[in-house]
């Protein structure tokens, strides 16, 4: 009977989508923060370069974050299936791209530069709290659906 009651409140959020019409909305905002972040090269001064360049970066990734989570005109199990393997090969894609984007040009200044520093990786913590609650929320539902 517990357990019931976590399946129901991961399910409240797993579940959660937006509807059809969003897909829409966040495609107009993507092509305005696209056109927006190069625009901001152009036409704005130093002072405000990178604020503006962040405000694009945020609108851009909540628009595809709207795109992602905005139902199909027709919801049933095949597009619920296909919604979460497509959440896992994202897991999987970011973590493998971001490691190559980290190790491939730290190897490479390694072998063929003279000064030998590795940058800093600062999206780490991004990655740890993504894989995390992937493996808390996997493990949660797996005892509470062996356990009904």
């Amino acid at each position: 009977m517990k357990q019931e009651g976590s399946i129901e409140k991961i399910d409240k959020y797993t579940n959660f989508l937006l509807p059809n019409k969003f897909k829409r909305v966040g495609l107009v905002l993507f092509v305005f923060a696209f056109i927006s972040y190069f625009a901001v090269g152009v036409y704005v001064e130093n002072s405000n370069y990178y604020l503006l360049q962040n405000i694009a970066h945020t609108i851009a990734i909540l628009s595809l974050l709207m795109i992602a989570i905005s139902r199909e005109k027709i919801e049933d199990e095949l597009i619920a299936k296909i919604r979460m393997q497509s959440y896992h090969y994202a897991v999987i894609g970011t973590v493998i791209v971001h490691f190559c984007m980290f190790f491939v040009p730290s190897v490479l200044t390694l072998l063929f530069s003279s000064t030998q520093t590795i940058q800093e990786n600062n999206d780490i913590f991004v990655l740890v709290c993504l894989l995390v609650i992937k493996i808390l929320t996997f493990n949660k539902l797996k005892k509470a659906y062996y356990e009904e």
